[in-house]
């Protein structure tokens, strides 16, 4: 099984990335998922959002920290392949997982979200314990979406062996540490930011800079420009992953 991941898709150059880029790669892959939490104008996901990502190709969106910002997202949630952080509390909208099929097997998607230098949620360790004894399928990715590399490390650590990937999103910044793990696992730390890197991490660079230079808050605007739409690439065969590959591609 072929799966491509495609990193935080932020804003209209993040959506125009993926419009463009995708449908010329998308039938290199079994399945194709993105973090979909900052595409509709910088923060959330809102249905045009939602329905640009699957017209290009996506099969499944997931979110983070941002989940919330629009009210259509309870609506997506309810009905769509959206996936919210697995370890909110018991009764939150929607669902932290998602089973997906391709070529007669399956693969089971999930997220969670780090706790350090974030809000604070559920443990996201004992959250796929309970999840990972419940439910089986021939592949697991897990997502992980979090502030500090060493949280994410240690959860793919805790996770090796037990799941066929871990990546990670959040930070808008890709790692060059694709790498498997000593028991089988695949992992990147941050599989970086589909949008236009002339920014603060996706963000217009005047109103980042008033933010440290002022001391005070300031309106968030998305950074207009040329995007590049960073991805990874997961091969997975057998019930365990065998290759991990970081995809870039730059808007001319």
């Amino acid at each position: 099984m072929r799966v491509l991941f495609i990193g935080d898709v932020m804003a209209e150059p993040g959506l125009r990335a993926v419009s463009l880029h995708l449908p010329d790669i998308r039938d290199r892959y079994d399945l194709v998922i993105a973090n979909g939490e900052n595409a509709a104008k910088g923060k959330g996901l809102d249905k045009r959002a939602y329905r640009l990502l699957r017209e290009a190709g996506v099969d499944l969106v997931s979110l983070g920290n941002h989940a919330w910002d629009h009210k259509e997202v309870y609506e997506l949630l309810s009905s769509e392949p959206v996936v919210r952080p697995l370890n909110y509390p018991p009764g939150t909208p929607g669902k932290g997982f998602w089973r997906l099929e391709a070529g007669g097997e399956s693969l089971l998607f999930v997220q969670v979200m780090g706790r350090v230098f974030m809000d604070p949620l559920d443990d996201p360790f004992r959250a796929l314990d309970r999840l990972l004894e419940e439910e089986k399928a021939d592949y697991v990715l897990v997502e992980v979406h979090a502030e500090a590399t060493s949280e994410k490390m240690a959860l793919a650590h805790y996770l090796d062996g037990r799941v066929s990937a871990v990546l990670g999103t959040h930070t808008h910044v890709p790692t060059l540490d694709a790498m498997r793990l000593p028991k089988g696992t695949l992992y990147q730390t941050d599989v970086g930011m589909t949008g236009t890197y002339q920014s603060i991490i996706g963000g217009e660079v005047e109103t980042f800079l008033a933010r440290f230079l002022t001391g005070r808050p300031q309106p968030f605007r998305a950074a207009q420009g040329k995007a590049r739409f960073h991805a990874t690439e997961l091969v997975l065969e057998g019930g365990k992953g065998v290759s991990i590959s970081p995809y870039v591609w730059e808007e001319p």
